[in-house]
């Protein structure tokens, strides 16, 4: 159940995001500040913890080529995943620049792609959330952050296309359960896991992070002009890990 709750929080984000756009106007210092903190904590999660996870868990029953070679596979999944995704077209396009019926489609196209997105990610933060439930949590909060601005793209899109209130209440809820519905799926499997399949799971989920972290989080920060707040989030995001390392 731990898992499951950890999951839930992941995709829960989403539904924040809308409901940071309905609250503040400037939205774009909550998600540069956003990317920074997930990219912080992401990296010091892959390369403190699950780089060790890795190193004891799997390389041992693999090899070192295997286990590379699925982490890689994990890599191309969440590519794949992407590039159906309009959000991840380096922000060339945004709803204020299209006209509703546009921002309309963009925001239901983005909704469906993000949507099998964190199902994917959902079914990895179980997978790791069982094998360590701290790593899952770290996980979780750092897909979290960065699920804030799609969130925030998601309902300002139907917000520009002119959706009512329960259509927009729809969407948003589907996307923001697709992470749970990824774990829940994870469970329904779990008493057919041996540790080969976690190994393997693992293995994805830690290609799916080094995917976020170089494709994703780092060019964002990169071009993102405001370095103090950037660096400040990166910090955090540090410490945040950090911090659970020493509870944990």
């Amino acid at each position: 159940m731990i898992a499951l709750l950890i999951t839930f929080l992941a995709g829960f984000s989403v539904m924040l995001g809308a409901v940071i756009v309905r609250a503040m106007h400037d939205t774009e210092r909550v998600e540069h500040f956003s990317m920074a903190m997930a990219l912080g904590a992401l990296a010091s999660l892959l390369v403190f913890d699950i780089y060790a996870d890795i190193q004891e868990e799997v390389i041992p029953t693999f090899g070192y080529w295997i286990t590379l070679g699925f982490c890689l596979c994990g890599i191309v999944l969440l590519g794949v995943l992407d590039k159906i995704s309009p959000e991840h077209a380096h922000h060339q396009d945004t709803p204020e620049t299209h006209d509703h019926e546009n921002a309309e489609h963009i925001g239901l196209i983005a909704a469906a792609a993000i949507l099998i997105h964190n199902f994917v990610e959902g079914m990895s933060v179980y997978s790791i959330a069982m094998l360590n439930p701290r790593d899952g949590l770290l996980l979780a909060i750092g897909i979290s952050l960065h699920n804030i601005p799609m969130g925030m793209l998601i309902f300002s899109a139907l917000r520009e296309g002119h959706k009512g209130r329960y259509e927009k209440l729809v969407v948003m809820g589907i996307v923001t359960i697709s992470t749970l519905l990824g774990g829940l799926a994870m469970f329904a499997v779990s008493s057919y896991m041996t540790p080969q399949i976690v190994g393997f799971l693992l293995c994805i989920a830690t290609g799916m992070i080094f995917y976020i972290i170089f494709e994703e989080l780092l060019p964002h920060v990169k071009n993102t002009k405001d370095k103090v707040m950037n660096t400040a989030g990166i910090i955090i995001g540090i410490a945040l890990v950090f911090l659970s390392s020493l509870i944990g």
